[in-house]
């Protein structure tokens, strides 16, 4: 690994950005100890870039293997790219930066590299429901993700996040939304795959120089295995970065060879 370190990309607004990320999507239906482990394991093995989000409940397990690497001498804070996203229940003005707060303290970190908006649809915020309902229907705000934009571009000014970002953001979405920004998205992450390959997506956050990254690059556990045999370096090649997850401790350094050379 120390002979072939991750490639970085440099984003719309002048940051840098390891191509390969590690993803911990579902990673705390595993046992703290296991997902902690997996990502020091990740760490070891070279990964420089983390996503997590505030929805996946596993900030906490983060910062402890952050901590823990750092303390050991293996990463300093500036040799990581952490990522983590806004939640749908936190889109008022007073809660965007709550959110925020709270992903820093559990995550033990004082910045976050790249901030994300995690979707598009806002939910009301309820204690501390991610998905409130009523009668079996999710509660929705009525919050514009346009007027959630002016808050994200109040924490890049602020210096708590570097660079800040939207997810699972559809063409017709960031056209309306890059029509108001006063700074435009350096990132849309979305699913991406060769069962969903998004050509026209991929062409127009091109066009806009906006990075974009995937996630369940080799799709879902459900897909055949020989998804991974041919087409992953034709489709996915053509997004910024890749974000797989694999969370069990022993498979992650083969999880990190096998994807290295992903991107553009």
């Amino acid at each position: 690994m120390d002979e072939e370190r991750p490639r970085k990309i440099e984003l719309n607004d002048g940051n840098f950005m390891p191509l390969l990320g590690l993803g911990t999507w579902k990673s705390k239906s595993t046992s703290s100890e296991q997902c902690q482990g997996a990502v020091e394991t990740a760490i070891a093995a070279g990964y420089r870039h983390l996503d997590t989000a505030h929805s996946y409940r596993n900030e906490v397990e983060l910062g402890k293997a952050l901590r823990s690497k750092i303390q050991q001498g293996i990463i300093r804070r500036q040799d990581m790219f952490v990522v983590s996203k806004l939640w749908c229940t936190y889109f008022a003005p007073e809660d965007i930066p709550v959110c925020l707060n709270k992903s820093l303290s559990d995550l033990e970190l004082d910045y976050l590299d790249l901030y994300l908006v995690h979707f598009p649809v806002g939910l009301q915020n309820i204690g501390d429901e991610l998905f409130p309902e009523k009668d079996g229907k999710l509660l929705a705000s009525d919050i514009d993700y346009v007027d959630v934009w002016k808050g994200m571009e109040a924490l890049k000014a602020s210096g708590k996040v570097k660079s800040i970002g939207v997810s699972n953001f559809s063409i017709l979405q960031l056209e309306r939304l890059l029509s108001v920004a006063k700074v435009p998205p350096a990132v849309n992450q979305v699913e991406l795959h060769p069962y969903l390959v998004q050509s026209d997506l991929i062409e127009y956050c091109k066009s806009k120089n906006i990075a974009l990254t995937a996630y369940s690059p080799f799709g879902s556990p459900e897909r055949p295995k020989e998804i991974l045999e041919v087409p992953e370096k034709d489709v996915i090649q053509k997004a910024a970065y890749v974000a797989p997850k694999c969370i069990e401790e022993t498979k992650t350094p083969k999880n990190c060879w096998r994807t290295l050379w992903l991107g553009r």
